[in-house]
């Protein structure tokens, strides 16, 4: 059964930084430090055709023991529609469901694809009934960039937005 999902959770990324320690890491103390939210706003801060930016774009980074955790955001709306841009870097290390083989699930409730947005792996969610659609994109297998609209009619909407994405630019903070 799918449990509806929570209109706005300002704090997503906990969640995905307690995932990310479950799924533990060794190899942590390897990896690079997350960039800094200050540098992954220019990300986030973009005009879309037709959507109005609500406040500020921000953010926040987080750091624990060897661990940093970076996360951009910004809301928009458009009449009775919103969606909010996230890119997460979590110090440099894939992210985990992002890694899996390409699928695609149908259900009475969603679908849920394996995609490609401007040459980047991604996977796309569309819930009808509740008119949510989801995209999450694995940039450079270190950035995860998640647009996530609300009263959208189809899951173009959001591909479009992401079309407004420097996707490559974000890639080259990777190396």
């Amino acid at each position: 059964m799918l449990y509806p999902r929570p209109k706005k959770l300002k704090y997503q990324w906990l969640t995905c930084l307690g995932v990310l320690l479950l799924t533990g890491g060794a190899a942590l103390s390897a990896l690079a430090d997350a960039i800094h939210f200050k540098e992954l706003i220019p990300f986030v801060d973009v005009k879309i055709p037709g959507w109005t930016m609500q406040g500020k774009p921000g953010g926040s980074t987080v750091k624990q023991a060897k661990m940093v955790l970076s996360e951009a955001r910004a809301s928009f709306k458009a009449a009775d529609q919103s969606l909010e841009i996230i890119v997460l870097d979590f110090s440099g290390r894939p992210i985990p469901f992002m890694m899996t083989p390409p699928m695609e699930v149908e259900t009475s409730e969603e679908t849920m694809r394996a995609t490609e947005v401007q040459g980047f792996k991604a996977l796309e969610t569309y819930r009808a009934k509740n008119k949510q659609a989801e995209l999450n994109i694995n940039v450079a297998d270190r950035f995860w960039v998640k647009i996530d609209g609300e009263g959208v009619d189809n899951l173009q909407v959001i591909k479009d937005v992401a079309q407004h994405l420097d996707l490559k630019k974000l890639a080259a903070l990777a190396q």
